[in-house]
This record gives C-alpha cells, structure tokens and sequence, in this order.
C-alpha cells in the first residue's frame, strides 16, 4: 500500500461525542473530526482559527450553526463554509429527531485557487473492477 491510508470510523449511528480522525489517517494537510451532538447540546465554546477554513457536513439530525451574529439552520446535507477568522458555535436543537452527526473538515496550506486543476487525467487505463 503507497499513496493512500485507510481507517475505518465506524457507523454513523455509532458515532458519540467528538473523535479527530486525522492522526488515524495520516493526512498532512487536512484535519477531519466526526461528530455527535445529542438533542439539546451544544459547542461548549465558541471558536474561530486564524488561518484555518472549516467546512461542516450534517449528515442526520436537525441543528443550527451560529457564525457572528447569524445563525444558519442545519439538517441532514446541509454543507457549511466557515471562513478563517469567523467566530462559531452550533447546537444540535432540543426538539431534533436524533443526535445531530457531522463531519468537520479543516484545511489551510495553500489555497486552491493558488494549486489549480493539479489533476493528472488518464481515461485510457481500465479499472480494476472490469478486468
């Protein structure tokens, strides 16, 4: 195996609490945590980083995410962009049908825009499902 890590995170459905699963993985660049929020929780504290862009993917249950002086209701596929430097909290609301699961995926490095389409295409070379 090179190029690549794999770990498992368990079900959603199992998930409690919060876990960084970046040391797991390996990533370098990227900093990923699953999370769980039972009905009525919520951050114990709001936060912001200096140089660090979050993005937040409800994956079940129903919350909201306040970001300065808005705040931005939360379901199941709600994607969030949290710009560096803009202060935050979320709860998961007391009448939510379940525990509240997210993922929160932090980068910083270079920006993309800096990168570009860095991708190398080869449309020619089979998978391995079809051989």
């Amino acid at each position: 195996m090179s190029g690549y890590n794999v770990t498992q995170i368990g079900a959603v459905d199992a998930w409690t609490g919060k876990e960084f699963v970046e040391g797991e993985l390996g990533t370098a660049n990227v900093g990923i945590s699953i999370n769980a929020t039972e009905p009525g929780g919520e951050s114990p504290f709001w936060h912001s980083h200096a140089r660090i862009e979050e993005v937040y993917l409800v994956l079940e249950g129903t919350g909201e995410i306040a970001i300065g002086d808005d705040i931005v209701p939360l379901q199941a596929g709600t994607l969030v962009r949290v710009a560096p430097g803009s202060m935050l909290a979320l709860r998961c609301l007391p009448d939510s049908p379940a525990p509240m699961k997210w993922i929160c995926m932090r980068a910083g490095a270079d920006s993309l825009a800096d990168i570009g389409n860095d991708a190398t295409l080869d449309s020619d070379r089979p998978f391995p499902w079809n051989a």
